[in-house]
């Protein structure tokens, strides 16, 4: 029964075709914490202009405030 729970809980990473990390940060609980993002469809690194961090998909980087980037750990 343990087993297929982790065969379960790891079936989401291994069906993501995309990996990147980034560094969050948020205004309650992250710090400049490395996010590693794994996803279906690809992703990019993002800074906001309220100093908001993470991972976000592509089309969001179209937002006006938004500042994306593709390589690891590339929003310090």
């Amino acid at each position: 029964m343990k087993a297929r729970l982790l065969l379960l809980m790891m079936l989401p990473l291994c069906l993501a075709d995309h990996e990147i990390q980034c560094y969050g940060e948020d205004f309650l609980m992250l710090r400049n914490q490395l996010l590693q993002c794994t996803s279906k469809v690809p992703q990019a690194c993002y800074t906001r202009v309220s100093g908001e961090k993470g991972c976000i998909r592509l089309e969001f980087c179209q937002r006006p405030g938004w500042t994306c980037c593709t390589t690891n750990h590339c929003n310090v």
